[in-house]
């Protein structure tokens, strides 16, 4: 398992700014020989930092319980571990977990980590800053920023292990005069491993220059650590040895971070019909050679560039804040939904936030960018199992899109939603929560009306619901209002 641990220079390695924000706070709160207070420093810390905080308290086994999770950690895994025993976890990571915790105390200093987990969701790296505590009766309480470092989406799995050349991630470890004493390669795709002769995972969190034959050039190795030292690309050829015969690779290098990120083409068989060519014509051969490398180079950058706009179109058709979908991708959607259905009931809701101004106003717009998350939270966990279609369309806004339901049982999604947002308080901080309650708006489809039509009548019935008080259910169809549960 990859891993590092730091003591010093901690601000310069850290990816996350807040890392160095939330140091100097620690450092502010510990006086020469006196541990930092556990009440205050949490006081002061959590509001700021508590989403992205986790803390662990000493057992009296030797173990470690989690007594605080952070809302945004739990999103990157997708659960939580709170009151959870940290022996719990993969045996290799709860050791790595527990040396750090007892290193901080024994030290009574900041450690600096990073390390691979088993993936959840989309991390492969957390970085992570880990601040000895201690309460006002003297029991240790480990207070700890955690973060993924490296995110690996589906989509870019997909175009990594399926790319016709060689992909490899390095990342640079330093000594305390900031010069560069390993690099360790923290991601291989398949072709690189072929390239390199050694199976995939057998090159993960490997020193670069053994496990990457073609690096054994010091002239290569120079021009990589350049690349990395002078933070800018580079391009070259090079040759070495596989399996007694001699290999070409065209290496394009460029700065990832603290690191490298090497892009592999093997050219051994453009090289050797190259040299073919030169011994019958040594000018046509160049020139055969140049324009099949400028094809080549022109393909793989052409290929490239669509799977950057596929990405990109995935991240167009949804709303950053909620990762629901976005407006105009909810009318794409449900343009085909309501073609493909034509002889099935499609009803329209449109969900709009009750005086959200006002939580603007009083607790600020991260206040508010929490109860927009939570709502959307709610929404998905009502109906993500089924075929519809949940939106942000505006602001404080939703559309939600109900395949084969009628006004009955759209009336009836609807109040199962209003019940759920009456029952519980909105999440905003560690310290504060929320109630609020939002106006409805239904319309169901009538004959082949289409969409445009459709979302104006629900869009009306949501405006006679706010006007007539708000915490109301509006029906187009029967012009009617039903008052909040």
């Amino acid at each position: 398992m990859y891993q590092e641990v730091h003591t010093d220079n901690i601000a310069a390695r850290a990816h996350a700014p807040r890392i160095a924000e939330l140091l100097n706070r620690f450092e502010i709160h510990s006086r020469e020989g006196v541990p930092v207070s556990y009440e205050a420093f949490c006081a002061e810390v959590m509001p700021l930092f508590g989403d992205e905080l986790i803390i662990l308290e000493p057992s009296q086994d030797g173990d470690y319980r989690w007594v605080h999770y952070g809302r945004e950690i739990v999103r990157y895994i997708g659960g939580t571990r709170l009151g959870e025993r940290l022996s719990a976890m993969q045996p290799q990571l709860a050791a790595f977990t527990r040396a750090c915790a007892e290193r901080a105390f024994a030290e009574n200093r900041p450690l600096y980590t990073v390390h691979r987990a088993k993936q959840v969701v989309r991390v492969a790296l957390w970085e992570r800053l880990l601040l000895p505590t201690f309460t006002r009766g003297g029991d240790k309480m480990l207070v700890a920023f955690s973060r993924p470092l490296q995110f690996r989406e589906d989509l870019l799995n997909a175009v990594l292990e399926n790319s016709p050349s060689g992909i490899v991630a390095l990342r640079a470890l330093r000594g305390s005069d900031g010069c560069i004493d390993q690099t360790i390669i923290v991601t291989a795709n398949r072709q690189a491993a072929l390239l390199a002769g050694r199976p995939g995972a057998a090159l993960l969190d490997r020193d670069a220059l053994e496990a990457l034959p073609f690096l054994a050039d010091a002239a290569v190795w120079e021009r990589c650590r350049a690349a990395m030292e002078e933070q800018r690309p580079d391009s070259f050829e090079t040759a070495f040895i596989r399996d007694g015969k001699t290999s070409w690779l065209q290496l394009a290098v460029a700065p990832l971070g603290d690191g490298l990120l090497l892009t592999l083409t093997d050219i051994t068989e453009l090289t050797v019909a190259n040299q073919t060519l030169q011994l019958r014509a040594a000018t046509l051969a160049l020139e055969i050679g140049r324009e099949r490398a400028t094809r080549h180079a022109l393909s793989e950058e052409i290929s490239h560039r669509e799977e950057r706009e596929k990405e990109l179109r995935r991240l167009a058709e949804t709303d950053p804040l909620t990762a629901l979908l976005n407006r105009r991708s909810f009318t794409e959607r449900a343009h085909a939904a309501m073609a493909a259905s034509m002889q099935e009931d499609v009803s329209i809701v449109i969900v709009d936030l009750d005086h959200f101004k006002q939580v603007n106003d009083t607790y600020g717009h991260p206040a508010g960018d929490a109860i927009i998350r939570a709502f959307a939270d709610l929404l998905l966990g009502l109906l993500r199992s089924e075929p519809h279609l949940v939106a942000r369309v505006g602001g404080e806004e939703f559309a939600i899109l109900l395949r084969g339901a009628d006004t009955a049982e759209a009336m009836a999604r609807t109040a199962e939603i209003q019940e759920a947002l009456a029952s519980r308080a909105l999440p905003v901080s560690e310290t504060l929560e929320l109630r609020i309650t939002a106006s409805y708006g239904i319309a169901t489809r009538q004959a082949a009306e289409p969409l445009a039509a459709l979302f104006a009548r629900a869009d009306q019935a949501l405006y006679r619901a706010k006007s007539e008080g708000r915490n109301r259910i509006g029906l187009a169809a029967a012009d009617a209002v039903a008052d909040a549960a």
